[in-house]
């Protein structure tokens, strides 16, 4: 394998827009920390604004390259359907777990992904990866920390809905890669679909991902969407010293309650959920979309990778002070490893060292 191989037909602006595109998504866990909106209403509202940004490019890519085929729409509904179940899912972990090791959790599509074109396609699933998908989830498990308590926040909550915060952390991170996979297996298909369209299918899926939040908001819970208060607690420490708060949240026994039991929401936290929609959602899927689309899938996986180590190494201690377990460092490195082979990242680098 060669340069030549691993660049694809990208160019150097392509290398820009995927990488900014990677830097606004290891970002998102902590802009959804800062807006400090219910994980629901989070949602819902990431995703409202993301959808109102894009209509005017979707507009102008439709009449330049023409519209998205009736089979790419519905694809991209699906992807987006499920992506919705997986942002709400995500917001709970951010707010259990922390926002680098959520990150963390939601790379455990890769184990997704081969199973699916398996089922739905009959790919071939490497030998290797019997091996790896259990390697994986014991990684997931551990950097989630769900055999642990206290590690996010010591001095906050260490139960949540009857359970250990950690775990619950953890359950909400897995159910957010799982869908994760089936959404990435989804706009695969639909981006093939068509005449290399980007953005109208991010579009649709933004839409699309608008009914899941709702759904759990007003039918399953009951509690609808809360714009007044937030889930976090400041104190006079500052932003990074921001904790759940112990008392009331230890007192949620049920996961209709309400975990909007923090602060009130202020003009700041809305910058920050504008700033969330428009950069962590609209721009930040396109561009990774318009990267995956050029570059190798080897060296897109790859570089995708940046986002969660990011996050979970610099981000998420940088602005909140969050702290990981010995056990929780052992899993995010056996975590990003198998990520890293999995994708093929590290048989390209062997080949590259081997010379081929």
């Amino acid at each position: 394998m060669n340069n030549n191989d691993l660049r694809g037909n990208a160019t150097a602006m392509t290398y820009v827009i995927f990488l900014v595109g990677i830097l606004f998504l290891s970002f998102t866990a902590p802009w959804q920390k800062l807006s400090n909106f219910d994980p629901a209403t989070g949602a819902f509202m990431r995703c409202l604004i993301g959808t109102v940004c894009l209509i005017p490019f979707a507009i102008m890519e439709a009449k330049k390259i023409g519209k998205l085929t009736k089979k790419g729409v519905m694809l991209s509904i699906l992807a987006g359907l499920v992506l919705g179940i997986d942002f709400t899912a995500w917001n709970y972990s951010i707010y259990f777990v922390g926002s680098g090791i959520a990150s963390i959790l939601l790379n455990i599509q890769v184990i997704m992904l081969p199973a699916l074109a398996f089922i739905t396609d009959r790919e071939r699933i490497p030998f290797s990866y019997y091996f790896i998908a259990p390697i994986m989830l014991a990684g997931v498990i551990l950097a989630g920390g769900a055999l642990e308590n206290g590690i996010v926040d010591p001095n906050g909550p260490q139960t949540v809905f009857g359970f250990g915060i950690m775990a619950v952390g953890t359950v909400c991170g897995l159910t957010s890669g799982f869908c994760y996979g089936i959404y990435l297996f989804a706009s695969r298909r639909a981006g093939r679909i068509g005449n290399g369209q980007v953005v109208q299918p991010i579009l649709i899926s933004s839409a699309a991902q608008l009914v899941a939040p709702t759904i759990w908001a007003f039918l399953i819970t009951g509690n609808g969407f809360i714009f007044d208060q937030g889930v976090m607690v400041d104190t006079a420490l500052g932003i990074k010293a921001m904790h759940l708060d112990q008392g009331s949240m230890e007192a949620l026994t049920s996961v209709f309650a309400n975990v909007a039991v923090g602060d009130a929401i202020t003009a700041t936290n809305w910058m920050w959920m504008i700033v969330l929609g428009t950069a962590g959602q609209a721009a930040a899927w396109t561009f990774a979309q318009h990267g995956s689309v050029k570059l190798n899938p080897t060296l897109g996986a790859g570089l995708l990778i940046l986002s969660p180590i990011a996050t979970v190494a610099l981000i998420g201690p940088l602005m909140f002070g969050e702290s990981s377990s010995l056990l929780q460092k052992v899993g995010v490195i056996i975590a990003l490893l198998a990520v890293a082979y999995q994708n093929g990242l590290v048989t390209a680098l062997l080949n590259k060292l081997k010379g081929k």
